[in-house]
């Protein structure tokens, strides 16, 4: 699915261009081939998508509230659905740094909690719809043993081209500027941030933004992974 952007050799090369080190973000270009690209958009066209909402792909009452923050439309995809949905998942374990096998679940009778990796988020935005500032990390109910906790975001990009739609961390800290660092979306381009600081505490830089669409759509995938090191996991 990638023969285009290989080279002859073994491995394909993803290189990380730092974007931010306050928060830390990256960049991928060609992370997604256009066939993996092209899979996902027919996804989209056969899976029904609702009204998105805040918090995790478990989060029963968050599905159940309309969010005035977030305007766009959702659904999610697992890992187990098919192939090239499980080489993505495979991929980004290679750039974050992790085992592949900590984004699966390792037998029949795990829960949802052995898998760091949530489902793959499918998000279509129409013209005017955004998702406002805001931070990937949460914090989990008491009673949650597991407490949960998002370490990092993959943001995969499906197509290009619009008017706005940019992701914006409007926090950023660098020397020459007090404007938000703004990254345009590019057809399978991949944008990986920390919620985490190193020390594990949340990173309340990692705040970013969906800027709303004056022109056209915007379709893109996103992982979240938790906290992989952990050691109930």
């Amino acid at each position: 699915l990638l023969s285009e952007y290989r080279n002859g050799d073994q491995y394909l090369n993803m290189t990380l261009k730092v974007l931010s080190c306050t928060p830390r973000a990256f960049e991928i270009e060609n992370f997604l081939s256009e066939v993996e690209v092209d899979h996902i958009l027919h996804l989209a066209d056969i899976t029904p998508m609702g009204l998105s909402s805040t918090g995790s792909a478990s989060d029963t009452l968050a599905s159940n509230q309309k969010s005035t923050t977030r305007t766009s439309r959702n659904t999610w995809i697992e890992r187990e659905k098919n192939s090239v949905i499980d080489s993505i998942y495979r991929r980004a374990a290679d750039v974050i740094g992790i085992d592949e096998k900590l984004l699966r679940h390792r037998n029949e009778n795990s829960s949802k909690e052995s898998s760091i990796g949530e489902a793959l988020q499918l998000v279509h935005y129409d013209k005017k719809q955004e998702y406002t500032a805001h931070h990937d990390f949460g914090y989990a109910p008491i009673q949650d043993a597991a407490q949960a906790v998002r370490f990092s975001t993959l943001l995969l990009y499906l197509n290009e081209g619009m008017g706005g739609g940019e992701t914006e961390f409007p926090r950023w800290l660098n020397g020459n500027t007090t404007s938000g660092l703004r990254v345009t979306p590019k057809k399978g381009k991949a944008v990986l941030f920390y919620s985490m600081l190193p020390d594990g505490n949340m990173d309340d830089l990692s705040q970013h933004s969906a800027n709303p669409i004056t022109e056209g759509e915007k379709m893109l995938i996103n992982l979240w992974v938790h906290d992989p090191f952990r050691k109930d996991y």
